[in-house]
């Protein structure tokens, strides 16, 4: 037992390091030593493996279990942007926005599997009857694509502004389109230029609702575009052989080459807001989680609407690479975020967020 209990404890320091270097990622540009974005990540599994210490250490009676108990607690304001207690709710209208955000994966239009009834989707759409969407990963409605997902869906969007960039004018064969509807007048329009060589892309309108003029920002950080073999080897993790270590390695890689082009397009965003006379609203998928540090600097002094609203666990991606909360609804202070919402459908690997923002 003696000779177990110091094998476990050298284990425990191992992992109250790691935790405790996981707090610093957000601080940190990935431009300037990137793998302390990795313990960032893996924020949520080295939480875990600290509690299970905790468990072990009571179990047989020893103090030690102070040690991860202290770590956890010095970053204990990490966790409510992974977790929420008591959702915040109301019935207003008034001077309100209801907000959809959603990585829509192109509604499944190009997807060989087939998926559940698109009523179930607008059974909650027509629910929620938002009057600001910010959508990724939706295709062109100019193609030929025929979807009766689009059809229903710009049913309901007519009378709506729109402001949509379209990979084609990009030139960028791995890019993903984007769009803003609006029940509010859009009186400008753009792209935020973030000097980086990507398919992603982040755009904005100023929109008149309730006699103010609000900026909403749609972005789609990095994406780590991973392949076949390597979405196989997170799914069915197996003793090590050579495919898998190839896998493993272009994984590491990939997520190296987005943590640090997120970086700059986070910085790029974030001078955007700055420079910004009006008051923001951002949403979209950042690729990236909570402990990352894309989503401290886009964020900075802006307010979370599942920290401020939301309740449970916050995981917005359900595809085969492990879950975490990378979707995010980002709103002025002045703002208030009630509402906050969340749902998975089967033709995105990504859940729709929606939320209620009240403007004064």
């Amino acid at each position: 037992m003696f000779i177990l209990n110091r094998i476990f404890f050298a284990l425990n320091g191992f992992a109250i390091l790691a935790l405790l270097l996981s707090y610093s990622a957000p601080y940190i540009s990935p431009e300037l030593y990137w793998p302390i974005a990795f313990l960032g990540l893996a924020y949520p599994v080295i939480v875990a493996l600290n509690l299970v210490f905790i468990v072990y250490w009571i179990a047989v009676f020893k103090l030690k279990f102070l040690y991860s108990f202290i770590a956890l607690c010095a970053g204990y304001n990490f966790v409510p942007s992974y977790v929420q207690f008591s959702a915040k709710k109301t019935v207003e209208k008034e001077n309100t926005l209801q907000v959809l955000d959603f990585n829509m994966k192109n509604f499944g239009a190009f997807e060989k599997t087939k998926h559940q009834e698109p009523d179930k989707f607008f059974d909650v759409y027509d629910k929620l009857s938002p009057n600001l969407l910010c959508f990724q990963e939706f295709h062109d409605f100019n193609s030929n694509v025929e979807h009766q997902l689009y059809k229903k869906l710009f049913m309901r969007l007519k009378g709506y502004y729109a402001y949509n960039v379209y990979v084609d004018e990009f030139k960028h064969k791995n890019g993903h389109d984007m769009v803003v509807f609006s029940k509010f007048p859009i009186i400008d329009s753009g792209k935020v230029e973030h000097g980086v060589e990507s398919g992603n892309f982040t755009i904005f309108v100023d929109i008149v609702a309730y006699g103010d003029t609000i900026r909403v920002i749609n972005t789609h950080l990095q994406s780590i575009r991973f392949d076949a073999p390597e979405y196989q080897v997170m799914k069915n993790i197996k003793v090590p052989d050579d495919s898998t270590v190839s896998a493993l390695t272009n994984i590491s890689r990939k997520l190296k080459i987005a943590f640090i082009k997120r970086a700059k397009m986070s910085e790029a965003i974030s001078d955007f807001i700055e420079l910004s006379p009006y008051k923001v609203i951002v949403a979209g998928d950042f690729n990236d989680s909570p402990s990352s540090y894309a989503y401290r600097t886009v964020k900075n002094n802006l307010m979370d609407a599942f920290v401020e609203s939301g309740s449970g666990l916050g995981r917005t991606y359900v595809g085969t690479a492990p879950s975490f909360r990378i979707d995010y609804i980002l709103h002025d202070p002045s703002f208030t975020s009630y509402n906050y919402f969340a749902k998975a459908f089967e033709f995105s690997d990504h859940k729709m967020l929606s939320c209620t923002i009240k403007l004064k």
